[in-house]
């Protein structure tokens, strides 16, 4: 049987603009506002940990350990939004490594 992570709840302060943008977002998506607001901060945060990566502030290895992902999707994902990897890293090296043994 899966284990559910468990959820912490928190208080969120929105100004009436950004209220109102949310509100519009979710007619149109017709989804509950928690998860609307889930996905947003989902969406955020990967946007943030990219940008840490374009920045050489972090790793690969440490982008796909902040995002819970494993380095080939955070590889994929790097991909996906035309980032440039950084083929020097370490975790890069050591992914080669372990799976095509160069």
């Amino acid at each position: 049987m899966p284990q559910t992570e468990r959820s912490s709840v928190i208080t969120l302060r929105l100004s009436k603009r950004s209220l109102k943008r949310v509100n519009v977002v979710l007619a149109l998506e017709k989804v509950d506002r928690s998860t609307l607001l889930k996905e947003f901060i989902e969406d955020g945060l990967q946007e943030r940990v990219l940008d840490l990566y374009k920045k050489g502030k972090i790793s690969s290895g440490k982008g796909a350990e902040i995002l819970d992902i494993s380095l080939r999707e955070f590889l994929d994902l790097l991909q996906h939004k035309s980032i440039p990897f950084n083929w020097d890293s370490g975790s890069i090296k050591e992914y080669l490594k372990e799976n095509y043994g160069e």
